[in-house]
């Protein structure tokens, strides 16, 4: 790892900066609050304080449970060490997914592309190939208007197969950030593009600026690295298009 990346909290101050754009801007809590019992006790300093009931027992994640983390660290020795090992790895092997493997999306390209995109996770209708439905298309248009050869990008996603309401902290702690930058090894990809704020905390790139763009080591290298709204954001706000496609002028520009 770099000597000099910074620290957690400064990387993810320029992550929150950057995805302010889309929107995203306030903060969410599980943990519920009475705010009428606030409300009535502001109201009414000397009135007797109600009693508080005990914290309810905490939610479990509406998505499946992330993979245990001793199952995937005890696994990483078994790893493939080659691209073309990958996929199939990826599709069949019971430490990424406590789920069955029949919905799982293998990603597609070659290795040593001049571009990999990351997106969160497949979409809905996908079933055999990766980003086959709306996403893809639009990804399609992409690739063209930034004059790559059909098909020349890899695409990989963070997750196996769709999985709604994932538990992405719980994937973290069991170690999909390590697979993820595994992946990104055995492609190396001349430049990345990240589509997804779950799947960038993941990769946990080295540097990440404010304007969307840092770099991930691997090994000796240092990839250089975009991050932008999913496919669907930018499917559905001509203005994300516009947005991303300045920066990515910029990105390429001063690469």
């Amino acid at each position: 790892m770099s000597s000099d990346r910074p620290d957690l909290r400064t990387m993810y101050d320029a992550l929150n900066a950057f995805w302010q754009d889309a929107g995203v801007d306030m903060a969410f809590a599980d943990e519920p609050r009475d705010w009428l019992a606030e409300a009535e006790e502001k109201a009414n300093p000397s009135a007797p304080a109600i009693p508080k009931m005990p914290p309810p027992p905490p939610p479990k994640p509406l998505g499946p449970s992330a993979p245990e983390q001793a199952k995937l660290e005890e696994a990483k020795d078994g790893w493939p060490q080659k691209l073309e090992d990958f996929a199939g790895w990826w599709l069949s092997d019971a430490s990424l997914d406590n789920a069955p493997a029949d919905r799982r999306v293998a990603p597609r390209g070659t290795s040593r592309p001049p571009l990999m995109v990351i997106v969160a996770e497949p979409e809905e209708a996908d079933r055999d190939l990766l980003l086959s439905g709306p996403e893809g298309q639009l990804l399609d248009a992409i690739e063209r208007a930034m004059g790559y050869e059909p098909q020349a990008i890899y695409r990989a996603s963070a997750l196996p197969r769709r999985t709604p309401a994932a538990d992405w902290e719980g994937l973290a702690q069991a170690g999909m950030g390590a697979v993820l930058r595994h992946h990104v090894s055995l492609v190396a990809p001349e430049r990345l593009l990240v589509l997804s704020r779950e799947a960038l905390t993941l990769l946990s790139p080295d540097t990440f600026e404010r304007d969307g763009t840092g770099f991930l080591g691997i090994g000796d290298r240092k990839i250089p690295l975009i991050a932008a709204y999913p496919l669907d954001q930018m499917a559905a706000r001509v203005g994300y298009k516009r947005i991303f496609w300045q920066r990515w002028l910029a990105f390429v520009s001063g690469a």
